[in-house]
Order: structure tokens, then C-alpha cells, then sequence
């Protein structure tokens, strides 16, 4: 039976079951160790520059550490706990200070420089030259040319705009999923289709109310948006979306305002 961190292991069909937030951090230190041996390995071959070696090897880095960040960022995005966000905000600044470092890394950007000015570079077919110049112009965007302190600064800059990017998603997955329209009344409901009413019964049955609920997840929003008669309804799950975290616990003005 293999005991390794399910996190760890990329495979095609995803074990969504076999997550758990006791595995993020174990995961996220062990693929960040990972991806600095990988980044290592590619700065220092003694190999002739080449573009497995360089390029391609660039492009590979770290595959296995987004594997793991896209996946434990789904869940807190889908179906997130208390526990789920606490691991994942702990995870989160340690993945994009190891993102940011990259393209700041001077000795990764000397590499890449050094295999530009090769006559393999130089003679690369064209999709190869495409992705060779796009990456070279996405270092140099990214800061690649900067001094020692002004790298250290975008760093931080960098590491501060995910923090405030996640607690902006974070305040409006909460605020979407605090609200809800629930109701015994039939004749508010005019109009909707049968799949529809399907899914606010069920939805209502699994909070253990009676009569059908409806909310701003996509499903409930846009079946009410588009089919309800009821013009007050409508309005009334206009507004609530539209007004999510202007104000309260919830209220996204400080992030946006930083």
C-alpha cells in the first residue's frame, strides 16, 4: 500500500477523497524542497546549455509543487473549511516567495542569457524561438534586471499582493456563500424550470428546511436571473451579488485599497 502523501503524487484522475488540510503542509515542504533541487540541478549542470537542459528544465520546474497548490487551492475555492484555510494560508506565502524568486533568481537569469547567446538559441525553429523570447521578455518584466534592493522589495511587493488577492477571494467565496432565499411559497418561484426547482428542494433538504432554497452559487443565481417572474426576486439576487463585501467582516475596501 503506498503511505506517500497523496498530495505528492500527480496522477490524471484526481483522489479528491484521499485530501485532508494534515497533508498540505508535510506536502508543500517536501514539493518546495523538491523544486529548489530542481532549480539547483538547472543552474548548476555542467552540461553544454542546451534546451532540454534549459528551457524545457525551466519549464518543468516545480510541476509537481503546482500540482499540489492547484488542487488545495480548488478545494478552498469549492469547499472549504476552517481548518482547510488555515493550512492553505500558511502554504500560500511560501509557494509565491519560491514563484517570485524565479525570475529574481540573478544566477537562473545569467543561465538563461547565457543559453540565448548560443548557436543552438540562435537557430531554434520558430515555436522554439517564440517561447525562448517570451520568456526571456517575462524575466525581464518580472524584474530580472533590477538591483539586489529593488529585487528584495518586489519580492515582498509580490508576496503582499497574493496575501491581499487571496483575502479578497476568500471575503467573497464567504460572502457568496452566506447568503440565501428560502421559501415555501410556490407562486414566488414562478417560472422556473423543473431542474431548477429540482435543485432548491435538495438544496433546502440538506440544510433540513422545508419548501426550496436558493442562493448566489452560480446554479441558484443564473436560474433566478433568468427564468423567475417574480421582478422583486430577481432584484433582490441582483443587489445581493452585486453588494457582496462593500461592507462588514466581509468588506474587501481594505484590500482593494492597499
Amino acid at each position: 500500500m503506498n503511505d506517500k502523501n497523496p498530495l505528492t503524487i500527480r496522477t490524471s484522475i484526481i483522489p479528491f477523497d484521499h485530501f485532508s488540510p494534515a497533508l498540505i503542509a508535510p506536502a508543500i515542504e517536501t514539493l518546495l524542497t523538491e523544486a529548489n533541487a530542481e532549480l539547483t540541478a538547472l543552474k548548476n549542470t555542467s552540461e553544454q546549455r542546451t534546451f532540454e537542459n534549459t528551457l524545457l528544465a525551466l519549464d518543468n520546474l516545480g510541476l509537481n509543487l503546482d500540482y499540489a497548490m492547484n488542487i488545495i487551492a480548488h478545494l478552498e475555492s469549492v469547499a472549504t473549511t476552517s481548518e482547510w484555510r488555515q493550512a492553505y494560508n500558511l502554504a500560500l506565502p511560501k509557494v509565491t516567495e519560491f514563484r517570485s524568486k524565479l525570475i529574481l533568481d540573478s544566477e537562473l537569469w545569467g543561465v538563461l542569457k547565457q543559453y540565448a547567446e548560443t548557436e543552438e538559441a540562435r537557430s531554434l525553429p520558430a515555436h522554439r524561438k517564440r517561447f525562448l523570447t517570451k520568456t526571456i521578455d517575462s524575466f525581464k518584466r518580472g524584474g530580472a534586471d533590477l538591483p539586489p534592493t529593488q529585487k528584495e522589495e518586489l519580492a515582498k511587493i509580490n508576496t503582499e499582493l497574493a496575501n491581499l488577492t487571496n483575502s479578497f477571494s476568500q471575503n467573497t467565496l464567504d460572502a457568496t456563500n452566506s447568503f440565501e432565499f428560502v421559501t415555501q411559497d410556490a407562486t414566488e418561484l414562478s417560472g422556473l424550470p423543473e431542474s431548477a426547482l429540482t435543485l432548491g428542494r435538495a438544496s433546502a433538504a440538506a440544510k433540513n428546511l422545508e419548501g426550496w432554497r436558493f442562493t448566489l452559487q452560480a446554479p441558484s443565481f443564473i436560474a433566478i436571473m433568468t427564468y423567475a417572474d417574480n421582478r422583486n426576486l430577481r432584484q433582490k439576487f441582483y443587489r445581493a451579488f452585486n453588494t457582496r463585501c462593500l461592507s462588514g467582516n466581509l468588506s474587501n475596501r481594505d484590500n482593494l485599497c492597499k
